[in-house]
């Protein structure tokens, strides 16, 4: 039971710091949960959408409350060497990580503010390395490739979200991947390092594509039923301009066919962060001893 007492009182903890997070948010600057050039007079303008207790905190605080649990309970050693400075790594991005996904589906907009936490908070991950030693890399290493490790994690994540995005406008014709998701891969690349980055671009990209199958199954069925819809309609080119019209006038945070990033990317490095010590018990046992074996 007692290796139970401390991730409760975790839980606890994680479960009330969520409690804030409404507020906190409700009181951001309208221009915060807004695109750069937003209009407040233009014909399809939308005040941002705000947090309510149901069911928007009410998640995060069951989540919070469950990964401050799991990380007490998978990072004992860091609580028995006492690496206060891992266990606020894992810890307080968890914060705004949180408020970063509630942002991203109610508005489609990853406030910069927010990043820059994320960012400011990896330098718990520096510390760390310097301080208390890295898990991944030998104690003889230099000194300076922890933080190499981590500044590469970052502009090698930001460069290959951004390489994908200009690859997947130039497939589909359009916006396929906001630049605020490059700037959140950024500040996830400081926290998880080029150690973490594959973890991270796996999880994010095969949970995304689980969720994008049925956007794509709604999106035939939607073109199919408007199709139909001119077709059999008495005056097909109206019924198609007025489809177009209706289409020119949605909000771009609206848009059914768009599929937020953010909270993927987020979730990733969250699960990283949480789960890093039995990972590397994995990589370790498993994957480089299998590898030992076959070469």
């Amino acid at each position: 039971m007692s290796d139970y007492i401390l991730p409760l009182m975790g839980a606890a903890f994680g479960a009330a710091a969520a409690l804030p997070l409404q507020h906190l948010y409700n009181v951001f600057p309208e221009a915060w949960l807004q695109d750069y050039d937003y209009d407040p007079t233009a014909g399809n303008h939308r005040a941002a959408r705000r947090m309510t207790f149901i069911p928007h905190t009410l998640i995060v605080l069951i989540s919070l409350g469950l990964l401050f649990f799991v990380a007490f309970f998978a990072n004992k050693s860091f609580v028995s060497d006492r690496a206060v400075f891992h266990i606020l790594l894992v810890l307080l991005p968890l914060l705004p990580f949180s408020i970063i996904v509630v942002s991203d589906q109610l508005n489609r907009i990853i406030p910069d503010q927010l990043v820059a936490a994320v960012a400011v908070f990896s330098i718990f991950g520096f510390l760390a390395d310097s301080l208390e030693g890295n898990m991944w890399m030998s104690p003889h290493t230099a000194w300076y490739m922890y933080p190499v490790n981590r500044i590469l994690g970052a502009l090698i994540g930001a460069g290959l979200l951004w390489g994908i995005g200009i690859l997947g406008s130039w497939i589909s014709g359009q916006d396929s991947m906001g630049f605020g998701d490059v700037k959140l891969m950024f500040a996830c690349g400081l926290l998880c390092g080029a150690y973490g980055l594959g973890f991270v671009f796996f999880f994010a990209f095969v949970l995304g594509g689980l969720f994008a199958i049925p956007l794509y199954i709604r999106k035939r069925q939607r073109i199919r039923a408007e199709e139909k819809m001119i077709l059999t309609s008495e005056n097909p080119d109206a019924a198609k301009k007025m489809l177009d019209d209706q289409k020119e006038n949605v909000h771009f945070a609206d848009d059914p066919d768009y599929i937020a990033f953010g909270p993927f990317l987020t979730l990733g490095t969250a699960v990283f962060l949480v789960f890093e010590t039995p990972l590397y018990e994995f990589f370790q046992t498993q994957i480089l001893a299998s590898a030992r074996m076959l070469f």
